[in-house]
């Protein structure tokens, strides 16, 4: 229970907060070169809960000690506050939050944000709940060293080194989060140790404040000694116990690889004395076959070229002469009587001559692609595509003069 001396006590302290808000207020206000001389108002939730000059006794006070820690929760530290919190000078409004979003500070009484600072938060261990991990680790490492043992009896598959491998390194990981995890519950505990509660001017109350201050700051202490004597030779001891386990792995993955690496070594020679003396014997027996191979095959290649010169002859041939008897026909349908007696014809691409039996072909610059039935060796592909369509011009024509002996045939029969 407070008494009467510390109610009185208590009641300057919120006087006091109170002027120094106020003139806070107006030294802001001054720099800014706002007006001072009109009232300042508070309004807490909407309400006007304070009016007044600085200096002066206020028109209205109705702020109560917790609207005030909320005023000042607002201008100090706006996103944890709540409600809506305004300050006027006269009319005009100078700040402003509601529901920890400040929308207006005109007077720039909040401290300047720090979005670039990232606040942590550490967890804090137990003392025993470390001592559990930490056992648990030694568990692990038991077994492990088990294991180790058994292998340098027994004979082991790379499958089962590597997977020993992963183990120990596991536990290694292990061990580094549980060290992470002291040093955490370490740091936080001198955070706590560190920090201090705000300053209050009433003596009784700072009095009593400090003393529990004190009682905390001890019992973190304590904390962080029963930590670093309990939890630290447990862990050194296991750090150097896997270290010493990684070692014995290490030795027999080595001895394991040597081993391995000399029977390979053995057998690589050996296959490869052997297959030297099989290649150098396939080597002589296939030079005598590529010899023979390859004057058989310039024999057929000779008998080859031969024969495809022979076919394309004959091929040659037999197109010029079919390409002959398109071009008399042509002639005879197209061709213009001469006073030679020869006839002649003259397409987009070549000049058609005939005289007697002997029938001429020339391209448009005068050179002869075909004569008497025979294609000029020059001639190309895409001249003798061309003359392949005489052929079907000849055809055209002759169905044209079908179809018109057949109309002139039924308009007889009709009459």
């Amino acid at each position: 229970m407070i008494d009467d001396g510390d109610a009185k006590e208590i009641k300057r302290d919120y006087l006091d907060i109170l002027e120094a808000l106020l003139k806070n207020i107006q030294q802001k206000a001054k720099s800014k070169e706002i007006p001072t001389s009109n009232d300042t108002s508070i309004y807490a939730g909407g309400k006007q809960v304070y009016k007044g000059l600085v200096g002066q006794s206020p028109s209205k006070n109705l702020l109560t000690s917790e609207q005030l820690e909320n005023i000042n929760l607002a201008i100090t530290d706006p996103k944890n506050s709540q409600g809506t919190i305004s300050i006027k000078i006269g009319k005009s409004e100078v700040f402003r939050v509601q529901n920890g979003r400040m929308t207006n500070d005109l007077l720039g009484l909040a401290p300047p944000s720090q979005p670039n600072k990232v606040v942590t938060k550490e967890r804090i261990y137990s003392v025993e709940a470390l001592q559990k991990q930490v056992k648990v680790l030694q568990s692990k490492l038991q077994a492990q060293q088990k294991l180790v043992e058994s292998i340098k009896e027994t004979q082991q598959t790379p499958e089962s080194l590597s997977k020993l491998i992963d183990q120990v390194a596991e536990m290694g990981k292990s061990l580094e989060k549980q060290q992470q995890l002291i040093e955490n519950t370490q740091k936080a505990l001198s955070k706590v140790n560190e920090r201090s509660l705000p300053q209050v001017q009433n003596t009784v109350l700072q009095n009593w404040v400090g003393t529990v201050e004190n009682q905390v700051k001890q019992t973190v202490k304590n904390v962080f000694e029963r930590v670093k004597d309990v939890l630290t030779p447990e862990v050194s001891k296991l750090r150097k116990e896997i270290a010493s386990l990684k070692s014995q792995v290490n030795e027999q993955i080595t001895s394991f690889k040597d081993e391995v690496k000399y029977q390979t070594d053995s057998v690589r020679n050996e296959l490869n004395q052997q297959v030297g003396n099989l290649t150098q014997e396939l080597r002589t027996q296939a030079d005598g076959v590529k010899n023979t191979v390859e004057q058989s095959l310039m024999g057929v290649k000779s008998a080859i070229d031969n024969t495809r010169t022979e076919l394309r002859a004959a091929v040659d041939d037999v197109k010029g002469q079919a390409i002959e008897q398109s071009v008399k026909a042509l002639l005879n349908i197209l061709g213009k009587d001469n006073p030679d007696g020869s006839k002649s014809f003259k397409s987009t691409n070549f000049d058609f001559e005939r005289l007697g039996d002997n029938v001429i072909v020339r391209a448009k610059n005068g050179e002869a692609v075909l004569t008497d039935g025979v294609l000029s060796p020059n001639v190309s592909e895409k001249q003798l595509q061309a003359l392949d369509k005489v052929q079907s011009v000849v055809d055209m024509h002759h169905q044209i003069e079908n179809n018109a002996q057949q109309n002139s045939e039924f308009r007889a029969i009709k009459r």
